[in-house]
């Protein structure tokens, strides 16, 4: 980076005074403020449809990070190798902190305020392809389909290590609620919701987690990272953002409603979109994930960490269980 950074910037209307590395990225020190440089895989229509969003979230006051053009009017640059990057306007500031319930509140009623504002956005065809969220029950039928697939794997081994078979004892446990989750979604016709956000053009984050919130000096939060924004069922971002929360405080029920009653008070949801969030909560999501790092690592060596997961999995299972029996089922 720092050898090819000066040809590099020369590609912009910008002067660097200095470079740190972070995590994936770099930041770049210029007159015009923070820079963050970071690689970026999609598309130059791609970036345009992400800064449309943006844009749309400056005008209403919200601070999020905007792309920089380079000299070609572009936001995609490729370097001297070809790897393509995208050069975005950044913040001094740490990422919310969730054992704050203050902070937790704040970013809560930051994404409401952010989903009431991305609403009829209009995306072009040349945009729209990996721009719209998948179905819930295609979604649900992709992770059924790879959890049977590890299964079907772990059987036909010969030599099993602990994680394998405690894996095999828990997995129809954890099917049969995936299945229960992907039939109720078919059920619930979740795929018109869908559409009928589609039509609305509303707009979801993502990735709405405490890593893409920098709280800045004056208590406010600003909103980075809308490379996975898609058109979509809104209520799925604060679904990551609420999942990811409780599984930090063991599920914690006056925390949970404190967070739905934060959402609502911003933007109002209809019952069909708190269903939708009573079946992403109800999909064993953390049992696919464990299933997924499996499937994706080395078998030939599994992660301690791993395994206490998996062994853990079946109480916070029931923790997540008796808070969508008795507050969750009150909103749907």
């Amino acid at each position: 980076m720092e050898e090819k950074s000066a040809e590099f910037f020369e590609k912009y209307e910008i002067t660097v005074t200095g470079t740190v590395r972070t995590r994936g990225a770099y930041r770049i020190e210029t007159e015009r403020g923070p820079k963050l440089l970071m690689p970026y895989g999609g598309s130059e229509n791609r970036a345009v449809f992400e800064q449309r969003v943006l844009g749309r979230l400056r005008e209403c006051g919200f601070s999020v990070d905007g792309y920089v053009e380079n000299k070609e009017g572009k936001y995609v640059t490729q370097d001297e190798y070809g790897e393509s990057f995208l050069l975005k306007d950044w913040y001094y500031g740490e990422e919310c902190n969730v054992k704050k319930t203050e902070q937790v509140i704040a970013a809560v009623q930051n994404l409401a305020g952010i989903h009431k504002n991305l609403s009829g956005i209009e995306v072009s065809a040349e945009e729209l392809p990996g721009a719209v969220q998948r179905s819930l029950p295609a979604l649900f039928e992709k992770r059924n389909r790879e959890l049977r697939r590890v299964r079907a794997f772990i059987r036909e081994k010969r030599r099993k290590v602990y994680f394998e078979t405690v894996y095999l004892n828990i997995f129809s446990e954890f099917y049969e609620k995936a299945e229960a989750a992907l039939a109720e979604a078919k059920q619930k016709d979740c795929a018109a919701t869908l559409e009928d956000a589609k039509n609305a053009g509303n707009i979801c984050h993502g990735m709405y987690t405490h890593h893409n919130l920098l709280l800045l000096s004056d208590g406010s939060f600003a909103t980075v990272n809308f490379d996975k924004a898609c058109i979509g069922v809104q209520i799925s971002d604060f679904y990551l953002f609420f999942r990811k929360l409780m599984e930090k405080t063991g599920w914690n029920r006056q925390l949970a409603e404190e967070m739905m009653e934060a959402y609502m008070a911003v933007r109002p949801v209809e019952k069909r979109e708190w269903q939708i969030f009573y079946l992403l909560l109800s999909y064993p999501e953390k049992f696919w994930k464990i299933t997924n790092s499996y499937h994706n690592g080395k078998k030939t060596w599994i992660p301690q960490k791993t395994t206490e997961k998996l062994l853990a999995v079946k109480e916070q299972e029931r923790e997540k269980q008796a808070l969508l029996e008795q507050i969750i089922c009150r909103w749907c």
